[in-house]
């Protein structure tokens, strides 16, 4: 007849037995745990030998399974409880025995587990997601684990199974990071170009303007860039995207940081909406140039690595929408050259568009105009000469990519007045 004390889970906890030193002590119990002898596990028990050893420092015995681990894979529940009522504490093997019943999808032996102190933390909880099984979730939740911890929601939602979306329902209020799981999940939806996803984790709460890692896996988070969706979608210039994530307007107290990410962008209907939350335009970047001569770079640069579509049109409203706001900006004769420098380098038909809204609005003073457009190569962009150009990224740009051509534009004779504010 079988020995098996009847210890509470509190009193087991509180008598664990001290592990043995050496692998060599419980070898012969794992194979016993192996083989199935529930008798002689009982027998080794009362003869009061170690039930388990310190983890090892050695690889390979890193990888041979524990007492505990056994019964754990083997689903011998029996095998288990005997372990822990007599003193195993298992939370001091090489691995978590939580691990081994979840991937499983064992839930009595979770059960037992936690009810005999297996410290939930230790557990990969997405394994925990893998199951699909709302009782091991939220025993789990319960138990004090961190739903958010490894990514393991974000990794989770890329598969929109309904358990997840309503697990996610259920625990947003309780758990912060969940937004910025489901912003993770919903970054790697623009860029699969996935209606559903995106439609699904806007549904959740994700925040198309969150920065996130450009990967859901936790170890690559110290070597990918970071970035907010909707700036994913830009580069993608996927117009459908974009229009259902501009559902979602941004956060006013966030609209200055978001205004100085995504203006290289210039898309109106953002810029619009940043717009009414009253930033400042003028306000200094790093450099301490206003923020918005971001997008009259933008303008000027005729070559992008991202994209190949032109949003000069877009980018053009944007400026108009800035200087009516009141964008301004004074420069000094080293900021005039840097700019003119800069200017030389963009289309003719969009510079000339671009300082014809500088005039108009007077967005620069007509000195500072005059100053800008006085040298014979500006002068001979602004009568139609595009500068030829090479493309930069031409030795970077996958094969898959079509080579961008030089812009050509017909060149339009005439002289080009001497003053700006001649013409």
């Amino acid at each position: 007849m079988l020995i098996r004390p009847n210890h509470s889970p509190q009193a087991a906890k509180a008598a664990f037995k001290t592990p043995a030193a050496n692998w060599e002590d419980v070898a012969p119990l794992c194979k016993l745990c192996n083989e199935g002898r529930l008798y002689e596990v009982e027998k080794w028990i009362e003869e009061d030998r170690p039930l388990q050893c310190i983890p090892p420092t050695d690889r390979k015995l890193q990888r041979l399974l524990s007492p505990l681990q056994i019964a754990a894979t083997k689903g011998f529940h029996s095998l288990a409880e005997l372990l822990l009522r007599n003193g195993y504490d298992p939370n001091a093997d090489y691995g978590s025995s939580l691990d081994t019943a979840v991937i499983a999808k064992n839930l009595s032996m979770v059960v037992l587990l936690l009810q005999y102190g297996a410290d939930p933390k230790q557990a990969d909880f997405r394994h925990v997601m893998a199951t699909y099984d709302r009782d091991i979730m939220d025993r789990f939740v319960e138990a004090g684990a961190d739903p958010c911890s490894n990514s393991a929601v974000a990794l989770a939602l890329l598969k929109k199974g309904k358990p997840i979306l309503g697990f996610v329902k259920t625990y947003w209020k309780r758990f912060p990071g969940l937004k910025r799981q489901t912003s993770i999940a919903l970054l790697s939806f623009v860029k699969d170009d996935d209606l559903k996803g995106v439609s699904l984790m806007l549904w959740l709460g994700a925040d198309p303007y969150l920065e996130v890692p450009e990967s859901p896996y936790i170890e690559d988070e110290t070597l990918v860039d970071t970035s907010s969706s909707i700036k994913a979608a830009f580069f993608r210039s996927d117009e459908t995207i974009i229009k259902i994530l501009l559902k979602h307007p941004p956060p006013a107290e966030r609209a200055q940081e978001i205004f100085a990410d995504t203006l290289y962008f210039g898309h109106p209907v953002l810029l619009k909406m940043l717009l009414a939350h009253g930033i400042d335009m003028n306000a200094p970047d790093e450099e301490g140039e206003p923020v918005w001569l971001s997008l009259v770079y933008a303008l000027s640069s005729r070559f992008s690595y991202f994209r190949e579509r032109d949003d000069n049109a877009q980018r053009l409203e944007s400026m108009k929408m800035l200087a009516e706001a009141g964008a301004r900006f004074e420069l000094d004769q080293k900021g005039l050259a840097s700019l003119r420098r800069r200017l030389l380098d963009g289309r003719s038909e969009t510079i000339i568009a671009l300082l014809n809204i500088f005039r108009k609005y007077e967005v620069l003073s007509s000195d500072a105009l005059t100053e800008l457009t006085r040298t014979p190569a500006m002068r001979s962009l602004l009568n139609g000469y595009t500068k030829p150009q090479k493309d930069p990224f031409a030795d970077l740009r996958p094969r898959y990519y079509a080579a961008i051509e030089p812009a050509t534009e017909p060149v339009r004779r005439g002289y080009w007045k001497r003053h700006w504010s001649q013409r």
